[in-house]
C-alpha cells in the first residue's frame, strides 16, 4: 500500500514540474516598450517614432510587421535579431507590433503577416509577404546597403 501511495506522489510532482516548465517560456519575448540600447536588437517602432526612426534615417531601414498573434512572426524573431547584429551600421533592423500602432498598419495597407517593408531614403522600395529566411532577407537589403568604404 505505502508504495502505490508513493508512486502516486512521485507522479503529482512530475506533473507540477511540466506545468512548471511549460509555463516557464510562455512569453519569450521581453516586454520592452523603449527603444534598444544595443545596436544588436532591433528597434522597436510605434506610431510615434516611425517618422523619426525610418521615414528620416539616413541609413537602409527594414521594418518587420508583425503581430503577437501571428505564430510565422513569432518565429521569425530569430531572424530578424541574427540581421540586425549582422547589418549593424550598415542598416537598421526593427520591429513594428501591428496591434499598438493603428496608424502605419493603415497607412502602409499592412494586411497580410508577416510583412516586411524596407525603406531607402524614407520610401518604401520593397515589400516582402510571409516567413523569409536569413539569406533572403540579406539578398533584398543587400542592393539597398550603404557601402562601408567610398572607394
Amino acid at each position: 500500500m505505502s508504495f502505490t501511495n508513493h508512486h502516486h506522489h512521485s507522479a503529482k510532482t512530475l506533473v507540477v514540474l511540466v506545468l512548471l516548465a511549460a509555463g516557464c517560456g510562455r512569453d519569450s519575448s521581453p516586454v520592452n516598450d523603449t527603444a534598444s540600447v544595443n545596436d544588436a536588437d532591433p528597434i522597436q517602432l510605434t506610431d510615434a517614432n516611425f517618422q523619426n526612426e525610418v521615414i528620416d534615417s539616413v541609413l537602409p531601414v527594414l521594418v518587420d510587421m508583425w503581430a503577437p498573434w501571428c505564430q510565422p512572426c513569432i518565429a521569425m524573431k530569430p531572424t530578424i535579431r541574427e540581421l540586425a547584429s549582422d547589418l549593424s551600421g550598415r542598416a537598421k533592423i526593427a520591429e513594428l507590433n501591428i496591434d499598438q500602432n493603428p496608424f502605419i498598419k493603415e497607412k502602409y495597407n499592412i494586411d497580410k503577416y508577416p510583412m516586411l517593408l524596407i525603406f531607402v531614403d524614407g520610401i518604401e522600395v520593397q515589400r516582402l509577404v510571409g516567413t523569409q529566411s536569413h539569406k533572403e532577407l540579406l539578398e533584398a537589403l543587400s542592393e539597398h546597403l550603404i557601402e562601408e568604404e567610398l572607394g
